[in-house]
């Protein structure tokens, strides 16, 4: 098996993904937020790119939620901003949400050329690997690509961090996983702070953004590991639980 891992999303390579398993990466807060809105009983996500695109979804059907944001905050009238904790199982059952970010929708719209697109982050990374290799396994899969968002179409240390503990535990599960060396530095980089992801992530870019704009507690959730018991799919445009 060979782990493939992209920086940001527009460094995807489609012949490499083509083949492939993948898994997209927006651990603050894109995926963290979509994989908590499924768990707690959202119907579907709908992720588009565009905030125009999101408002005509709500002018053809007033009961789906708006959610997403720009700048790290909520969006002038949508429902919902990007914080895990808003999307509590009384705001979500049942709903649709579209659903837009800067960074996490977009790198969602890139990677849905793989055989199949899941989403990834800690919250429930255990669970995905699980599932992604008993797979890629069954079905005789060779590639998994891993794609970080980035934070303006640049590097970002939290998604890379990520993508390292879903390289241990492919490497923990699967015989023989070959790692790119970006796939390797993530993952030196993980067992290094596997302990305390905030140490490293202090000094990082979009960590202290959000810390500066008060999103402590969205830091605090996302950064723990494997209490979302939840698989999640990016097919045909839309976000489902597997």
């Amino acid at each position: 098996m060979k782990i493939v891992t992209f920086s940001h999303y527009k460094e995807i390579n489609d012949e490499v993904l083509k083949d492939s398993y993948a898994i997209v990466i927006d651990l603050l807060r894109a995926t963290s937020t979509m994989i908590c809105a499924i768990s707690n009983g959202a119907k579907r996500i709908i992720p588009v790119e565009k905030i125009e695109e999101a408002r005509l979804f709500k002018k053809l059907d007033e009961s789906v939620l708006l959610g997403g944001e720009r700048g790290g905050l909520k969006i002038e009238g949508f429902d919902l901003d990007n914080s895990p904790l808003s999307y509590k199982q009384e705001v979500v059952f049942g709903k649709t949400i579209v659903f837009t970010t800067t960074n996490g929708t977009r790198a969602l719209k890139m990677a849905a050329g793989a055989k199949r697109t899941f989403l990834g982050s800690f919250i429930n990374a255990q669970k995905t690997a699980e599932y992604i290799i008993k797979e890629a396994l069954h079905y005789n899969i060779d590639t998994i690509s891993i794609v970080c968002a980035g934070t303006e179409e640049k590097f970002t240390l939290e998604d890379i961090l990520c993508a390292g503990y879903f390289v241990d535990l492919f490497k923990e599960n699967l015989p023989d996983v070959f790692l790119d060396d970006l796939s390797l530095a993530s993952h030196v980089l993980y067992k290094k702070f596997e302990n305390d992801p905030h140490e490293i992530l202090k000094y990082s870019y979009h960590y202290s953004h959000l810390k500066r704009l008060g999103f402590e507690a969205d830091l605090e959730f996302c950064l723990k590991k494997d209490f979302v018991d939840c698989v999640c799919e990016y097919e045909n445009l839309i976000v489902e639980k597997v």
